[in-house]
């Protein structure tokens, strides 16, 4: 499945309303400091100066939230999707 085949779905831990508006490659690039962040899928740890996938989330509300979520790879996006259907 391709990355844009998730837009206008709904993640499995998202309000009412809330649908994925993006989804893409990532990674941070800093010498300096590395974040971190948990997937949103499984809670892994990742670290964001290696590759992951970053997920844009609006609400349809109508002041539209946007949120960002990491998740570790395509899989975590299918069962953090599909857990919602």
């Amino acid at each position: 499945m391709a990355l844009t085949d998730y837009v206008g779905r709904a993640p499995s831990d998202g309000a009412e309303g809330t649908r994925i508006d993006r989804v893409t490659a990532h990674h941070v690039w800093d010498v300096d400091h590395k974040s971190t962040a948990a997937c949103a899928n499984c809670g892994t740890g990742i670290s964001l100066n290696e590759r992951h996938l970053l997920v844009r989330l609006v609400s349809r509300s109508r002041t539209p939230v946007v949120d960002r979520q990491y998740l570790c790879n395509e899989r975590c996006v299918r069962e953090w999707v599909e857990e919602a259907e």
